[in-house]
């Protein structure tokens, strides 16, 4: 590639990271909080509580494994911490702040912009390159979970590396390559293992690139083995605390919602068409579907898609109820978007045509982004700032070992702004005094508010939240 193909790709990459700063001092309370809350209070605690990534901790006592195991430690082991570790380096270094840890999302986004850039210029051409990367840089889903305190950036980053260091692997399958490739996808893994759905491609590419002559060359057995290893060394890890993991078979096919109408309408009508691609991109995905079966490296594309979708279908449930789940199909997507918007406009046969169908591509582009922009535009919205005022007033007037029940259905948002240790479920309160709760506070009066009082001591109150110490019931 010349110096024009890395220039494009750094102008898209500053547009990229420029959007994702929109809203970036937004407190952990917006869209999908839940979960970035968890995350945040990993990175925070490797500072406070001390460095471990083999025994990341949240700041919630409550029981995280479907079988209600007490979770005395506060472990949080899942995928491995490397998000939570990158973001507990710079607050070491700038100070424990939300703003940092959207920041190493953003730069994430931005790198795998990068690539996806060198990727599709590698398979393909400029032109599709360059409206793929801006495609993906721009696109307002895509947008704000480039910067959510949550590992997926990372993941969908260390992917499209993979990705491309496979290409420049397979092409030359040197020992040196074979190891970078390894160690990237390895980590792509071990952040997030739906990763290890890219072997469906990745085998493709190996085959129809090289034959049979595949079977002889020992690094394209010895790449997958490095690079699946550390991933079961970590799940081995994982098994050994059954009590520091999400409960995780409902995402397989709970309620049996695999293949169902429902499964068909959430997936394809309300996610990839509705929300994420916003009936313009998945019109055009569809062209590049067509576009793409017409060689070789299209079906690289194509196989890249099929394991996407077999991975919606085994995690079903998952991708049902939770729209970040669809986050792998962003950069196989942009691609198809691109090449459909090229192909339809190959189908003219004159200027006219090609004038005319130019046209209504880009329609359906602007199409996508202005929908798009209307679905998303709330999830940046903070929900709940009566939470945030709480949380910071619990900050500011107990103790910093205090131990707080901080209610909120179980979502850690509210518990991750007193920050503090505690529950993020109310009920049971006695047992919970037992096992150390110090404080309790609500934004919601309601009749457990109510009794806990009159039974103990009030602390502060007002018309948007209460505080009530827990040591010593009143007589």
């Amino acid at each position: 590639m010349n110096k024009i193909d890395y220039l494009i790709a750094l102008v898209i990459t500053v547009i990229c990271f420029s959007l994702r700063l929109y809203k970036l001092d937004n407190p952990i309370a917006d869209h999908h909080s839940f979960r970035q809350a968890d995350t945040a209070a990993v990175a925070r605690n490797f500072v406070q509580d001390g460095f471990n990534p083999l025994f990341p901790q949240s700041d919630s006592y409550t029981a995280l494994s479907e079988h209600q195991t007490p979770n005395p430690n506060r472990y949080f082991i899942n995928e491995f911490p490397l998000y939570n570790s990158l973001v507990a380096l710079v607050y070491k270094a700038k100070g424990i702040n939300s703003n940092y840890a959207r920041l190493v999302s953003d730069v994430f986004a931005s790198i795998g912009v990068f690539f996806l850039y060198l990727l599709a210029k590698k398979l393909f051409s400029t032109k599709v390159a360059t409206l793929a990367a801006l495609f993906y840089a721009v696109l307002p889903y895509n947008v704000y979970y480039g910067r959510v305190v949550m590992p997926e950036p990372a993941f969908i980053c260390f992917s499209i590396v993979s990705f491309y260091l496979l290409l420049l692997f397979v092409e030359k399958p040197s020992f040196i390559r074979g190891l970078v490739f390894s160690l990237i996808f390895a980590t792509a893994m071990l952040v997030k293992p739906y990763s290890i759905f890219l072997f469906i491609p990745f085998i493709y590419w190996v085959l129809v690139s090289h034959g049979l002559a595949s079977f002889t060359k020992p690094m394209f057995y010895l790449a997958p083995v490095l690079s699946i290893i550390p991933l079961l060394l970590w799940r081995y890890h994982i098994s050994l605390y059954p009590e520091a993991s999400f409960a995780s078979k409902w995402l397989l096919n709970q309620g049996d919602i695999r293949f169902s109408g429902a499964f068909f309408r959430w997936l394809i009508f309300d996610r990839l068409n509705r929300l994420i691609f916003t009936s313009g991109g998945f019109v055009l995905l569809f062209f590049g579907v067509t576009r793409a079966v017409q060689s070789k490296k299209g079906w690289l594309i194509l196989f890249w898609l099929i394991s996407v979708l077999a991975y919606f279908t085994v995690f079903a449930m998952g991708n049902v109820t939770h729209d970040y789940y669809q986050l792998p199909i962003m950069p196989v997507g942009a691609i198809l978007v691109s090449l459909g918007f090229f192909y339809l406009i190959d189908q003219g046969q004159n200027v006219f045509q090609k004038l005319t169908l130019g046209s209504l591509a880009s329609s359906l582009i602007l199409i996508s982004l202005a929908f798009g922009w209307y679905e998303v535009r709330g999830f940046f919205n903070v929900n709940d700032w009566n939470m945030i005022e709480a949380g910071k007033r619990v900050d500011q007037i107990t103790p910093p070992d205090a131990k707080v029940i901080a209610p909120y259905q179980t979502n850690p948002a509210f518990l991750y702004q007193t920050n503090r240790h505690g529950w993020t479920m109310g009920y049971d309160i006695e047992k919970k005094i037992a096992e150390g709760a110090t404080y309790y506070v609500s934004t919601s009066y309601d009749d457990e508010a109510h009794r806990l009082e009159k039974d103990y001591t009030l602390v502060e109150k007002n018309d948007r939240y209460l505080i009530i110490k827990l040591v010593e019931k009143i007589k």
